[in-house]
Order: C-alpha cells, then sequence, then structure tokens
C-alpha cells in the first residue's frame, strides 16, 4: 500500500480560509437585553391566559375539545383589532384552528406561512414545582404546559403581528384548496430546533440550527403468543421471556450510522469556524476525518441521534394472572428516522437483530423521513431565516442547518413548499430537553421577547427583495 500524504498546508487552508466566520447582513436590532419588543403587564397577562387553558391533545380522538375550543376564541378576541386592516382576514379552520392571512401589494408574488400550534400534551401535578396549568411567574421563569411547545410561538407571532400591521392536517387540506398568491408558498416556517447554549464542545458561541428537514417516525408493535398453562408447571420461556429478550437486542444494536448521509456533515463544517483548535482543524477537515467524528458523535444520544435512527421501547405489557403462564405478550418500539432510512429498511433491520420467527411485528403508524429544504447562501428563503437570527440575538451566533429529531405539523405541509424550515427562536441547554413533555416545562421572559422580537424581525425582513451587507434596521 503506498502511503498518501496531505500537507499540512492543505488542512490549515480549509481550516482559516475556506471555513471563516459569516457576517451579518441585517443590523443587529438590539441588545439581547433591550428588545424592542417587550413582555409588558398587559402582554404577560395574555400569555397567562394562553397558557391557563388547559389544551390537552393525546390523539387525534382524544382531545379537550372545549377547552381547544375557549381557547381558540380568546385568540380571536384578544387580536380583533388588527381585523380592522384590510389586508387581513381570518379563517376558522374546521372547529378548533385559526388561519390569519395577510394580503400583500403584489398578489403575483409568493406568500410565506408561519405555523403554530395551542394543543398540549398532558400534565400531571405530580413533581411539578407550580401547577402545570398554573402559569406562575417564578422569578425570570414562566412555569406552565405549553410554555416550550409551543404555546410561546403562538403568542410571539400574533404579538409581532399586531405591532408589525398598526391544527396542522385541517390547515394543510384547506390551504391545499385555496389559493393564495400563485398558490404556492416562498417558505414555510413550523416550530423545531433552538439555539444552543451549551451543545457543541470548545464551541465558544451559542449555536441556532435551522432545520432543514425532520426524521421519519415509526411506531411498531411486537407480540408473542404461546400456549399458556399453570405456573406450577412452568415452560421457560414464557411469551414475556421471549418479547424482552427481543427487546433486550433491539435495544443492544444500534441502526447503521448514516454519517454524511443528511445534513450533519454541513452542519459540524458550519459550526467549524466557531470552534477552538484542534477541533476546528477536524470539523473543516471532515473527509479525512469523518469516522473520527462518527465516532465521536456516538459517545452521547443526544449527538449520536444526528447520524441514524434511534430506537426506543416505550411499552410493555402480558399476563393476566400471578398463577397464569403468559399466553401473549406485547411491546411497542418507537424509531425516529434519519434521512438515509426508510420505514420499511428499518423493519428489514429489526427482523434481521431479533431473530425469532415467534416474535411477531405490526406497524402501528410510519411517516417516512422528511425532504431535505433546499439551503445554502444561494437559497433567498434560508438567508433570511438565517440573518433574521443573527439580527436578533444578540453577539456572535452560529446558525448552521440541521434536522429536528421529534415530529412536527409541517409533515403535513410537504406539498405547499420546498423551502420548509423548523425554527424556534429560544435559548435553551441540553438540561432544558428534558421538560419537552416532561416536568416543570418552564421559558425564560427573555425568551418570550427574544420570539417576539425574531417574528417581528422576519416579518419586515420577508419583504426585502435582494439581499446585500448592512440592510438597515428596522427598529419600532
Amino acid at each position: 500500500m503506498v502511503p498518501i500524504v496531505i500537507p499540512s498546508k492543505v488542512l490549515l487552508y480549509r481550516t482559516y480560509i475556506v471555513f471563516t466566520p459569516e457576517k451579518d447582513l441585517f443590523e443587529k436590532c438590539s441588545s439581547a437585553d433591550d428588545h424592542s419588543l417587550k413582555l409588558t403587564n398587559e402582554r404577560l397577562n395574555v400569555f397567562q391566559t394562553l397558557l391557563k387553558y388547559e389544551t390537552v391533545s393525546i390523539d387525534i380522538r382524544n382531545q379537550n375539545y372545549e377547552a381547544i375550543k375557549q381557547c381558540r376564541t380568546f385568540i380571536k378576541q384578544r387580536y380583533s383589532n388588527i381585523l380592522q386592516n384590510k389586508w387581513i382576514e381570518v379563517h376558522d379552520i374546521a372547529t378548533y384552528s385559526i388561519l390569519y392571512t395577510i394580503k400583500g401589494s403584489e398578489p403575483d408574488l409568493k406568500p410565506y406561512l408561519l405555523s403554530a400550534h395551542y394543543d398540549v400534551v398532558p400534565a400531571t401535578n405530580g413533581s411539578w414545582k407550580h401547577e402545570p396549568f398554573g402559569a406562575v411567574v417564578d422569578g425570570e421563569y414562566i412555569y406552565a404546559r405549553g410554555t416550550l411547545d409551543d404555546k410561546t410561538t403562538v403568542f410571539a407571532v400574533m404579538e409581532a403581528l399586531q405591532i408589525h400591521m398598526d391544527g396542522s392536517t385541517g390547515i394543510a387540506d384547506y390551504l391545499s384548496k385555496v389559493k393564495f398568491g400563485n398558490g404556492d408558498f416562498e417558505y414555510i416556517l413550523d416550530e423545531g430546533s433552538v439555539m444552543l447554549e451549551d451543545g457543541f464542545p470548545t464551541v465558544q458561541y451559542p449555536v441556532a440550527i435551522i432545520a432543514i428537514g425532520e426524521k421519519g417516525y415509526l411506531t411498531v408493535e411486537y407480540r408473542v403468543e404461546i400456549m399458556g398453562g399453570h405456573s406450577s408447571m412452568p415452560s421457560a420461556p414464557t411469551s414475556i421471556g421471549i418479547l424482552s429478550n427481543a427487546m433486550v437486542k433491539l435495544e443492544a444494536n444500534l441502526h447503521p450510522s448514516q454519517f454524511g448521509r443528511g445534513p450533519e456533515l454541513d452542519l459540524l463544517q458550519s459550526i467549524a469556524p466557531y470552534t477552538a483548535f484542534p477541533v476546528r482543524l477536524v470539523l473543516s477537515n471532515l473527509w479525512i476525518f469523518g469516522s473520527l467524528m462518527e465516532k465521536f458523535l456516538s459517545m452521547k444520544p443526544a449527538t449520536d441521534a444526528l447520524q441514524r435512527s434511534t430506537t426506543a421501547v416505550t411499552m410493555i405489557s402480558g399476563g393476566v394472572k400471578d398463577n397464569v403462564l403468559p399466553p401473549s405478550a406485547q411491546s411497542t418500539v418507537n424509531h425516529r428516522i434519519h434521512s438515509g432510512d426508510t420505514c420499511e429498511t428499518i423493519l428489514v433491520q429489526n427482523k434481521h437483530i431479533i431473530h425469532d420467527d415467534r416474535v411477531k411485528d405490526r406497524t402501528k403508524f410510519c411517516v417516512e423521513p422528511s425532504p431535505i429544504s433546499p439551503y445554502g447562501n444561494h437559497i433567498w428563503p434560508y438567508m433570511i431565516l438565517k440573518h433574521t437570527i443573527r439580527q436578533t440575538f444578540n453577539g456572535t451566533i452560529a446558525v448552521v442547518p440541521g434536522l429536528t429529531l421529534g415530529g412536527t405539523d409541517s409533515k403535513s405541509y410537504t406539498n405547499l413548499s420546498k423551502h420548509l424550515y423548523r425554527f424556534s427562536p429560544t435559548y435553551l441547554k441540553l438540561s432544558d430537553f428534558s421538560r419537552f413533555h416532561g416536568i416543570n416545562e418552564r421559558i425564560t421572559i427573555s425568551n418570550v421577547e427574544r420570539s417576539m422580537n425574531f417574528f417581528y424581525h422576519l416579518m419586515v425582513n420577508s419583504n426585502v427583495g435582494t439581499l446585500t451587507k448592512s440592510v438597515a434596521k428596522h427598529e419600532l
């Protein structure tokens, strides 16, 4: 084998010349502590009222319909004044959703869509510091179910719209039948990835991830059925034992890494200029150090999920009585599918891992990974989002492409625009992620203010036709 010698000049050139921090296109709006839109007492009361509605949704047939209707009525009443503007219309979609349309002065141009939801997952008082629907202000935090997912976005978009102008599947069906502009959207922005303060080693600045796609979602039921009997004469293994062994295999054998087959490569290279040496050298030269980075990402679940499809055994049951051998046992496994995989490849791989014909599978739910939306400095909608983030958040910000690991309503909008992005304008730490759908969900007051200001500037910036250096800022 002939050794290949790579001059150090090549590595250093890529490290310090090819991958360098970007310059801002929009002038910073304000410091992080002095935003134009403040969470005044009046706005805080509105936000707290929104949070207090117990708009719980478990599935499409199990929701707190009355609370959802009341919440929708409150939103329409709170923002009824914007309907005095002749360019704005409100549409009731089915019984529980709202669509506001703002007509522009040039109807031939494509519109854009900002999406958010006000239904929430269940919450029990349990170990919460404050009652989950109490919307209690405790120091710099507001505690309530929905603060992170996703009532803050609902509130921020509507407050921003009010200043600027002085239900997912149902919405998607409606938009598919009604022509807006030329019948297509320039871009769609939904909830999704956030601004991470401590997500990447040696990165000296916050990292904002614009999700250009989302993982697929696959739920599979596994079942074992064998002869039962009396517990005094047990046969081994039982249905529970067989199924448990299968679940252990699934947890122990990860699905193959798809490193380089999704946006994770561009994510890491975009972060490179904001890291310290030698990490910067590695990230700028993944064509050499890709296998090393693949191993590094696999060391933590949060980073490993960026490069592979994940497996989680979420439910298991079996048996009918303490002295009866279980005739059957069943479990539920949830997969989040990397863009390099499909539902079918995951099912085939699972069957190979389990390698036991007594274990039968049944697909309960499957959504394939979303298409990857166009991104880069030549894509106008992506650049508008990217530089609005940099404009709104104080200091140096690394804005990078990536995948959102959870599911969003945007999966219903893939036929409406090829520019479909997911971003929630909030600062979070890795330790905050357990609060999504967990106990003590909360948000800082400063994050609520950031969200309002982000959406205000996004609305203003989306009217910019051509992006040039130092576009004037838009203060209130």
